[in-house]
């Protein structure tokens, strides 16, 4: 009895201090996942146009790398600020090249969209995007392996499994995981179900 108590009392004592620890990570995460699920409406998003001029003669099947150069160079740091180069990187790198029109080209991809004449090599680019400040926190939270936040990433993936686990073994008596907890676990993994069939249906 004593041996359940004392797993109860630490599993309750972590839960606690994790929690506040991981406070301002769950919000950064909670804000910016509210962002990416409504990305579609183009909520605080802003439109950027930013004009400059590269090399010219550069031709469509170039145009990508040089551009992304250019950007790595701090020539487009209007509408890419600091931290948010692979972004950037990433867009520039899906451009589709549409047509040329008298020595100008056009390139598109979805919110982006380039004119690059190849006379003057002055480059008009027209973008839609976060501010820099709320990207950099949206790039975070979309982090591959070779990022630093991917380490943070899976910690933080640990410790939402441990809270979940805890509750398990925190809270005695009828509110308990058998007498309560097990019949509000098992609706919320048939919420997720419902929402899973609906969204592929």
């Amino acid at each position: 009895m004593s041996k359940k108590k004392s797993l109860s009392n630490i599993s309750r004592s972590l839960h606690r201090d994790l929690g506040y620890f991981f406070i301002g990570i769950t919000l950064i995460y909670a804000i910016t996942g509210f962002i990416l699920s409504a990305r579609g409406l183009g909520w605080f998003k802003y439109d950027y146009n930013f004009q400059t001029n590269i090399s010219k003669n550069i031709s469509s099947d170039d145009f990508k790398e040089k551009l992304i150069t250019e950007a790595k160079n701090g020539k487009l740091d209007y509408i890419y600020k600091v931290g948010t180069k692979s972004v950037v990187e990433k867009n520039i790198k899906r451009l589709t090249f549409s047509k040329e029109e008298n020595d100008t080209l056009y390139f598109d991809y979805k919110y982006m969209h380039v004119i690059y004449n190849k006379n003057s090599g002055e480059a008009n680019i027209d973008y839609k995007s976060y501010p820099a400040f709320l990207q950099m926190f949206i790039s975070s939270h979309l982090s591959s392996n070779n990022r630093a936040w991917y380490y943070l990433a899976m910690v933080y993936s640990i410790v939402l499994a441990f809270f979940a686990l805890s509750a398990i073994v925190m809270v005695k008596g009828k509110y308990g995981f058998k007498k309560r907890g097990l019949s509000l676990m098992l609706a919320g993994i048939l919420t997720v179900a419902i929402f899973l069939f609906f969204s592929f249906s």
